[in-house]
């Protein structure tokens, strides 16, 4: 038997090479890295600018710096200023604490960094080699904070040049950004700007100016120690994929290992609120203990894992609810009298919501359709079939139950999938004949319908059990054309002001139009007539 070793370690040169690789994998994982490392210095600016033909790039910021006596370690592997006292993995506050990013970026590519530390009264420049040594330094005059240059990127991993896309690095750091909202943001292309994010108060102002298009009032926020949270209400905005759906945890927005996914816990969140095919704008920031995230899945930090989920996941749920119900009325204004501003320029805007306590008068029915509300801003025009279905929809969500028939009903021409569905919702149903099945309970809003056996087919057709509660609701609600009498109407009024979603019914239609009285005044010219009549 032969006595040489088959099993070596591998060299050091291999090993670094092998991290580097994972480290950054991207152009868009070179700029997380070298943000992330400005942010860790408290820069509250951050200067960014990209020469995609000559694969440089400077990330420039106004942080604390770095000493003097540290520039000679910062880009040797596994050195790192952010490590806690305890050195633990589980203390850590910062977004980097694993001191490869500089060492990669150095193979990647020709490494510069010009920094300034705060109690310093002159900056350096320090060009290092592939293996992140110091190759050259020289006294520079600058203002305080660091500029990271890195030139020639990726010029030994072609591939990676090759797989560039300018719009995984603007999102990349429009993720970062709205983690971020106090920093102010600049970046240029090709020495042309790009984009400009100038510091605001909240995750949610920072969200317009991501998206200008949205309108601020089609918004909700809200912010505590634990979580901010910003979402679109659903019957003002919605999107067709689920590009602005996710979380970010302390500080970087992140893909969480869970089952259910997060998205799927959101989106249930939001309580059949959308239209078919439709995904809402939510963005959750939650601060965390450190010790309760695990960041060692992957090595961008992009995939990591909670300890107890499920708690996170209940509290995102709760606060999803908070702001999609409060205030506990439709929030979808449609100003369509804008007489007094040209052709063009209509918008869909959202007025503010009455309190809580503002009564809603029912003061009639249009079209034996729509109810027709006063309240202290003007008139809404609430469609009552779907309104109707929001409450039904939610009711049955609380309680879902199912009776016992006087008499069976026979159905026909099920399929063996279909029996299941019924079966597994809570029905007794059993053969009765040749493809002939007997229905002994139903659900409790479709006992005394004379259409029962063809709301049981429609019931038996639902993907799962929300969608038969959907189809339940729906077919159970008072019908358009239906003339109601003011005590009617006003009981339905109050039950639907008082659902948990009021802004949609279960398909993701809008309730509510508002016709607020200003846009009222300005129509009839009310401004006009001010000292020229008694008509006020």
């Amino acid at each position: 038997m032969s006595d040489v070793l088959t099993v070596v370690p591998l060299p050091a040169p291999m090993r670094q090479a092998i991290a580097a690789a994972e480290t950054l994998d991207s152009l868009a994982t070179v700029v997380q890295e070298l943000v992330e490392n400005a942010l860790d210095a408290g820069a509250s600016r951050i200067h960014l600018h990209w020469r995609p033909s000559a694969w440089h790039l400077e990330v420039t910021d106004n942080g604390e710096g770095i000493r003097w006596a540290d520039l000679t370690q910062v880009a040797l592997p596994y050195t790192s200023s952010k490590l806690p006292l305890s050195g633990e993995l589980a203390d850590i506050t910062t977004l980097g604490f694993r001191g490869q990013a500089l060492h990669s970026l150095a193979q990647m590519a020709q490494l510069t960094i010009c920094t300034r530390h705060r109690e310093a009264e002159t900056g350096w420049q320090v060009s290092y080699d592939a293996q992140g040594q110091v190759r050259s330094q020289r006294p520079l005059g600058m203002a305080v904070g660091t500029r990271v240059i890195a030139e020639q990127l990726f010029q030994d991993w072609p591939q990676r040049q090759q797989g560039v896309n300018p719009k995984q690095v603007q999102r990349r750091l429009q993720e970062i950004a709205l983690c971020f909202p106090q920093v102010a943001w600049h970046l240029l292309k090709d020495g042309k700007r790009w984009h400009h994010w100038p510091a605001v108060a909240s995750l949610g102002d920072r969200l317009l100016q991501l998206l200008p298009k949205i309108h601020p009032q089609d918004l909700r926020q809200m912010s505590d120690a634990q979580i901010e949270l910003v979402l679109a209400l659903p019957d003002c905005h919605h999107r067709p994929h689920p590009d602005w759906l996710g979380v970010a945890v302390n500080g970087r927005w992140v893909e969480l290992h869970s089952d259910p996914s997060w998205q799927q816990v959101i989106l249930e969140a939001f309580g059949r609120g959308l239209p078919r095919q439709r995904f809402p704008l939510c963005i959750a920031h939650l601060h965390l203990p450190p010790a309760a995230i695990d960041w060692s899945a992957a090595p961008q930090k992009r995939t990591i894992y909670l300890r107890e989920p499920e708690q996170w996941q209940a509290l995102l749920v709760e606060r999803i609810g908070q702001l999609l119900a409060s205030p506990t009325v439709p929030t979808t204004s449609y100003h369509l009298l804008k007489a007094a501003e040209p052709p063009g320029r209509y918008r869909t805007l959202l007025s503010p919501s009455p309190s809580p306590q503002s009564a809603l008068k029912v003061v009639g029915q249009l079209h034996n359709t729509y109810i027709i509300v006063e309240h202290a801003e003007g008139i809404w025009l609430i469609e009552q079939h779907i309104a109707h279905e929001r409450v039904l929809y939610e009711q049955i969500e609380t309680d879902w139950q199912v009776v016992e028939l006087e008499q069976p009903v026979l159905v026909d021409s099920l399929t063996e999938t279909q029996v299941q569905r019924l079966q597994e919702w809570g029905l007794a149903i059993a053969p009765f004949g040749v493809q002939v099945w007997a229905v002994r309970s139903v659900p409790a809003l479709l006992r005394d319908r004379p259409d029962v056996v063809a709301a049981l087919i429609e019931l038996s057709q639902g993907a799962d059990l929300t969608a038969a509660k959907v189809a339940v609701a729906c077919r159970s609600a008072i019908r358009n054309g239906t003339p109601l009498t003011l005590a009617e109407m006003q009981t339905l009024v109050d039950q639907w002001y008082r659902c948990r979603q009021p802004h949609t019914c279960p398909h993701g239609r809008p309730i509510c139009l508002q016709l607020q009285e200003s846009s009222l005044a300005r129509f009839f010219r009310r401004h006009w007539v001010v000292g020229k009549s008694h008509g006020l």
